[in-house]
């Protein structure tokens, strides 16, 4: 008995994925058919919004140096990027001049340091230290508990708020 009830509990488990999976594809397929919709008259309003000397009678490149320059470049890095996004040999070697540029610049930070004049240095280093006992005493004022809100509600108390002539029951034009 208690097999079957697992079994059952099973297929129901199956049947709510399926319907997930459905839904999902269904959103799958929204947002496909309006970028089907969308992306050529974006590529056309990008075209048309271009200055070329075809549309224009200035010193405009023509429609044609446009396109001998930007399609070519345009599909370099389409290629390029699809490239680096399925290809592990490219993802590692892209990874890996990061990683090293990274290394680079903080050597060359480390480096720069050491160059910097003393005097300098021990300035920073008391802004950061006047900046860290600011922010801990900033903290303990924070924490502090004896903040009393109640007494400084009573504080406001005492100021009287009038309601002004127009706002009175009976002065209005009636």
């Amino acid at each position: 008995m208690a097999q079957r009830q697992a079994q059952v509990d099973e297929v129901r488990w199956s049947r709510v994925q399926t319907e997930l999976a459905s839904s999902q594809n269904l959103s799958v397929m929204i947002f496909t058919t309006f970028t089907v919709i969308f992306l050529p008259l974006s590529f056309f309003t990008g075209l048309f919004g271009v200055n070329a000397s075809d549309w224009d009678e200035d010193n405009l490149p023509s429609l044609k140096q446009i396109g001998l320059i930007s399609l070519p470049s345009s599909a370099l890095l389409v290629i390029l990027s699809l490239t680096a996004a399925y290809n592990w040999r490219a993802q590692s070697f892209v990874k890996s001049v990061y990683v090293n540029t990274k290394r680079g610049l903080a050597g060359g930070i480390k480096y720069l340091r050491k160059l910097e004049p003393k005097s300098s240095r021990t300035r920073k280093i008391r802004r950061k230290a006047d900046e860290r006992r600011r922010r801990k005493a900033e903290l303990a004022r924070k924490d502090d508990k004896s903040y009393d809100f109640w007494a400084t509600v009573k504080e406001g108390r005492d100021t009287q708020y009038e309601i002004p002539h127009l706002n009175r029951h009976g002065s209005g034009s009636q």
